[in-house]
């Protein structure tokens, strides 16, 4: 069949989409507080994942506290709170929409109501759909269901699902539409509209069955759409369905109202969401209040445990090429922590330490990252180094359409002038290795299978540089190190699928001159 995925092209979509779904979730509200803080403990789990932004719209402003306050509770989930500070009763939902449409920065929007839970990933679901449908809008299943029902494998099919809400599309063609009409002003109509006006600039629907949706209402009417066919007139009818034309609205829709007390882009409660978070960890030390507002090109996020011989030559050639510094400590037992200071130094933690696991502590690095303002992040490691002939940041730093720079890494071996040829996974020992990547929000490494040697950007799937910048890892410097850290390896690694060890034991092993490497 043409144009038909191999099962590896399907992979590596699905891959690409849980690395950065690229979504803006968009929700209305008019005094539904309560019933949304009943479902957010169970929807969070899908809305706190790379590239996906939350835009709550309330279009009133009587519960603004009540929400600032509860989605406090997610700090993770990358939140815009925007509120319409003049009182009304309810209304048609376009104009609250279109707002949300207008403070979007992603790629794709999902449109979704505050009561509805996710009983499948429909997010998921829905966005890789999408990877291979461009030209298309999809649309999950919902049942209304009222507010206790315990929903079940069991029962879930003894109830009526219908496509009457849910989309997604790419946000380009809601702007192609300017959005929803807000000629309406009664409850309801703006997505039948908005559907009929996306057939008629040529896309096609897309339905979900399997993506399903639990509408929660404390009181369930089965007849609630006949009784709201019964509020509009026939022309109304038409217009839902049968629209004139595909462009609604002026060149001022979406602006009706843009006060926002919440941005995940500016959060002006990151010092105090941060505090809160380190309420787990050991103990922490902020350089001061001020980290949390100023904005940044490029952040170090690094770990240590015991690293006291590396600790000053780190900081020190670290500054040469970043804005700032932050550093999880993972329980050291020598002076790590009291070396660690310099002031490009914003912050510093010390966890509690079980094992070496680096997938989680660099989770926590990502999840401190998320209260700053950085355009680019990066993972270093402590026993490395920049080599100065190869730190051409230039070259990408300003390119917005550049996601994740790959650097070379070389081993040093023996001396600081050679470096191992046999190193897996490398050219002649030079690895091709990700280590930065743009600021998208939250984000957190996926990986199920390892703790250790595993890609280290969240988003590194897509939209990648090659650098020429060059690291000097100097960790494998002696033999002492290598042995140690081969027996590191073999104990943290032990009941995981990974590559040999061998090389780091290997005595005739082929050097190279670190003043001889061209890079292209």
């Amino acid at each position: 069949m043409k144009n038909k995925k191999s099962n590896r092209e399907i992979q590596r979509f699905n891959q690409s989409v849980i690395h950065n779904f690229d979504v803006s979730v968009i929700m209305s509200f008019y005094k539904q507080h309560d019933e949304f803080s009943c479902i957010l403990p169970r929807n969070a789990q899908y809305l706190q994942r790379n590239g996906i932004e939350v835009i709550i719209v309330m279009d009133e402003p009587t519960e603004q506290k009540k929400m600032l306050n509860l989605i406090k509770q997610y700090p993770f989930i990358n939140w815009k709170l925007i509120v319409n500070e003049r009182e009304h009763s309810s209304r048609n939902r376009a104009r609250s929409l279109n707002v949300g449409i207008k403070h979007a920065t992603k790629k794709y929007i999902l449109q979704v109501d505050p009561e509805v839970e996710y009983y499948t990933d429909i997010i998921l679901q829905m966005r890789q759909l999408l990877e291979y449908y461009p030209r298309h809008y999809a649309l999950a299943s919902r049942a209304y269901v009222s507010s206790d029902l315990e929903i079940s494998n069991k029962n879930i099919d003894l109830f009526p699902f219908m496509f009457c809400g849910n989309i997604m599309v790419q946000r380009r063609y809601l702007e192609q539409l300017n959005g929803y009409d807000e000629s309406f002003l009664k409850w309801g109509g703006e997505n039948d509209n908005l559907r009929a006006r996306l057939n008629q600039i040529g896309l096609k629907k897309l339905i979900l069955p399997e993506a399903k949706t639990l509408h929660r209402k404390k009181e369930i009417n089965l007849f609630w759409r006949k009784e709201e066919e019964k509020r509009h007139s026939n022309s109304e009818f038409r217009k839902m369905f049968y629209p004139q034309e595909s462009l609604a609205n002026n060149s001022s829709w979406g602006e009706e109202f843009d006060t926002t007390i919440y941005n995940w882009k500016n959060n002006r409660y990151a010092e105090e969401l941060c505090i809160n978070y380190f309420n787990d960890f050991l103990q922490h030390e902020i350089k001061d209040s001020s980290i949390f507002q100023k904005k940044y090109k490029k952040l170090i996020l690094c770990q240590a445990y015991n690293e006291s011989e590396f600790m000053s030559g780190f900081l020190e050639n670290m500054d040469k090429y970043f804005d700032g510094i932050i550093l999880l400590d993972d329980e050291s037992t020598d002076n790590t922590w009291e070396l660690a200071s310099h002031e490009k130094l914003l912050l510093k933690v010390k966890k509690r330490r079980t094992c070496f696991n680096d997938l989680e502590n660099r989770n926590i690095l990502l999840n401190i990252a998320s209260f700053f303002q950085s355009e680019w992040f990066c993972f270093m490691d402590i026993d490395e180094r920049i080599d100065e002939r190869f730190d051409n940041f230039n070259a990408f730093e300003n390119d917005t359409t550049i996601d994740v720079v790959v650097y070379n890494e070389v081993f040093l071996w023996g001396n600081e002038h050679t470096y191992k040829g046999g190193i897996p996974y490398s050219h002649k020992g030079i690895r091709k290795i990700a280590r930065m990547f743009r600021n998208m929000g939250h984000a957190s490494i996926n990986t199920l299978k390892k703790k250790l040697h595993f890609m280290t950007c969240p988003c590194f799937k897509n939209n990648i540089f090659y650098s020429k910048i060059l690291l000097k890892d100097y960790g494998s410097l002696t033999k002492s190190k290598r042995v140690k850290k081969y027996k590191m390896y073999l104990e943290e690694d032990k009941y995981w699928d990974l590559p040999d060890y061998d090389y780091l034991l290997d005595l005739q092993t082929e050097l190279y001159e670190l003043n001889k490497i061209e890079l292209q």
